[in-house]
């Protein structure tokens, strides 16, 4: 299945987690939470996807903690999508010694 659509994105790091919104079309990626922003983009081969994304953040907030403990990031990662789900790897160049770990579950297409 195509990564397209509008998904709800849950992603970790071994310091905390985090939850946000991502739209995926034709290669891009545009989402964000409260405090961040996030604007990337993305290559799928039949189920394998990979790509960048940058998170920054947009909101002075102190309870919202970025889950890298940096307010701007860019993420390369690879991972294979399953039905309306897609699950993902990456590293920041920013934090490399912090695996990113999300799933994607689609809200509508």
């Amino acid at each position: 299945m195509m990564l397209k659509g509008l998904y709800k994105v849950e992603f970790e790091t071994p310091r905390r987690k985090a939850v946000g919104v991502l739209f995926a079309s034709d290669g891009r990626l545009h989402g964000g939470s409260s405090a961040f922003a996030y604007i990337g983009a993305f290559e799928q081969s039949g189920h394998t996807i990979q790509g960048t994304i940058t998170a920054r953040r947009h909101t002075v907030d102190p309870s919202i903690q970025s889950v890298f403990g940096v307010d701007e990031v860019r993420i390369d990662f690879h991972g294979s999508t399953i039905g309306d789900y897609a699950q993902v790897d990456g590293i920041a160049a920013e934090a490399p010694s912090l695996g990113f770990k999300a799933v994607l579950t689609r809200i509508c297409g």
